[in-house]
């Protein structure tokens, strides 16, 4: 008979987006019977809408949810394990609770936030100065997370972080998974099936990810604003992502005009999951100059597509790349050279045909995606939930 598990977070959220993402993943596979001897009880989550008054958005996160929560651990029929799906939520771990509560960390840079020096280059990762209300908030969490029965980590850089800041608390290291046949080619990308119909022909590159600062957009924009005129003029840049900065910067279109970024396309955040995936099938290669992830879905994402990436050498996506794959996070011309390389292998195999022809898929990053699959990861979460049994 299957032990159960109730999945526990605040506020709905999409499968697009990364937090969203990793806790729809684990529903899927607890509700699929491919967590071994565990099986979905239940989900405690609440939708207050698109755009909820304040005070009820408040009132839900620290009363009313919480309790919630806390009613789950005297239940008649209770389940084996509460399983709160990422940090931010960490203020839902009862107080007091008969049954083991596990909270996943994907990162801990918002409730315990600093300044990283890249080059000469001050970059804030989380928030330094936040609200009042949301240093309690924060404080919350801390204490929610100090009180846990086991904090599953998705990257070694946040294992090491929870084991500085929580030594108390049991932690693991459980890396994400992806539904590799999701993201696998569709045959060759062949005439027949060719992704993203509508695009010209270009060197298409991707662009996936926020306008928050460690993501380091203006850097990014610098790099291709810099680049040789003839390769400018051949490459499309996408951008999927939130363009708005929450810190006072140019938004990413203004960016890339002011670096002279012209053939610039921002699709924005609610791009959808067949749109995107067509995009990752006909890019070139995704940039990914971030210098703080908790897990990095982006670059793992692209190589199960068989899309190459070019990524700075930082914590924790890092960890997910091809060894010797990545680049100095502050090194222009490194950059700049990588971009070129890629420039001329589309120009290489375009030039003969004024049609366009799609990126050949490289089978060895899809290969070495293949440590990320579902299967290890559910495997993986069996292991740590009958660690506490």
């Amino acid at each position: 008979m299957a032990h159960k598990v109730v999945l526990a977070r605040g506020g709905v959220l999409g499968a697009n987006t990364g937090i969203g993402g990793a806790h729809h993943a684990l529903h899927q596979t607890l509700s699929s019977g491919k967590v071994t001897g565990w099986e979905l009880h239940g989900v405690e989550e609440y939708d207050l809408g698109s755009s909820p008054i304040a005070l009820r958005r408040l009132y839900h996160r620290w009363f009313k949810h919480p309790r919630r929560v806390q009613s789950l651990t005297t239940a008649p029929q209770r389940a084996d394990l509460i399983h709160i799906t990422d940090q931010e939520q960490a203020h839902l771990v009862p107080r007091r609770s008969s049954i083991p509560v596990v909270v996943t960390v994907h990162d801990l840079f918002h409730l315990f936030p600093e300044q990283r020096l890249i080059g000469s280059t001050k970059v804030d990762v989380g928030n330094r100065n936040p609200s009042l209300i949301r240093r309690r908030d924060l404080s919350k969490l801390r204490q929610g997370l100090a009180r846990a029965d086991l904090l599953l980590c998705d990257s070694y850089a946040t294992l090491e972080a929870c084991k500085t800041h929580f030594p108390a608390v049991k932690s693991l290291w459980l890396p994400l998974g992806l539904d590799l046949e999701a993201f696998a080619p569709q045959h060759t990308k062949s005439a027949t099936l060719q992704p993203a119909i509508d695009l010209e022909k270009s060197c298409h590159l991707l662009i996936v990810g926020s306008h928050d600062p460690r993501k380091r957009m203006a850097f990014i924009m610098s790099v291709l604003g810099g680049m040789d005129e003839e390769v400018k003029a051949h490459c499309t840049i996408h951008h999927v992502g939130q363009s708005i900065s929450h810190a006072g910067e140019d938004s990413v279109e203004d960016l890339a005009r002011t670096h002279g970024v012209e053939n610039f396309i921002a699709h924005g955040g609610n791009l959808s999951n067949q749109a995107l995936m067509e995009l990752r099938h006909a890019a070139e290669a995704l940039l990914f100059p971030s210098i703080s992830e908790g897990f990095g879905y982006p670059p793992l994402e692209a190589m199960a597509t068989g899309t190459p990436v070019l990524c700075a050498d930082m914590p924790s996506h890092n960890e997910l790349m091809p060894k010797d794959a990545c680049l100095a996070p502050n090194d222009v011309a490194a950059w700049q050279s990588a971009i070129a390389e890629v420039h001329a292998k589309w120009l290489e195999r375009s030039s003969s045909d004024d049609s366009h022809v799609w990126p050949t898929p490289d089978e060895s990053l899809i290969e070495h995606a293949q440590s990320y699959s579902l299967e290890a990861y559910c495997q993986r979460t069996s292991e740590a939930y009958s660690s506490l049994l």
